[in-house]
């Protein structure tokens, strides 16, 4: 198991790729924190998992004043994202909102005898 912390200073305002579970291996997302450290308020803050087409939304629209934050923790619990599995962010207001995710990645190979 290797944990990895990812860290993004300001969300863009469209979503981008946030973090990509790399080939073979597996990630179990423990937390997801998002903060607001501009000086007003931001709306539509946006963290969702992306895989093909389909897109799973963990924060959706959420409106953040200036020094609030949210933060996302499994308690034990995890989500399992397998390989290729993205994690996407956004925010519309622009600069000031930044994300923390931190991920235990874990190798997964399907060995044939």
């Amino acid at each position: 198991m290797k944990a990895r912390t990812v860290f993004v200073e300001s969300l863009a305002s469209s979503a981008a790729d946030l973090y990509t579970v790399p080939n073979n291996m597996r990630a179990k997302l423990v937390l997801v924190f998002v903060s607001n450290s501009a000086g007003s308020t931001r709306s539509d803050t946006n963290v969702t998992i992306n895989f093909d087409s389909t897109e799973i939304t963990v924060l959706g629209d959420k409106s953040l004043s200036s020094g609030d934050f949210i933060e996302l923790q499994m308690n034990g619990g995890y989500v399992m994202l397998e390989q290729g599995y993205k994690i996407k962010g956004s925010c519309a207001g622009g600069t000031g909102v930044s994300c923390i995710l931190t991920v235990e990645e874990v190798p997964f190979i399907v060995s044939t005898n």
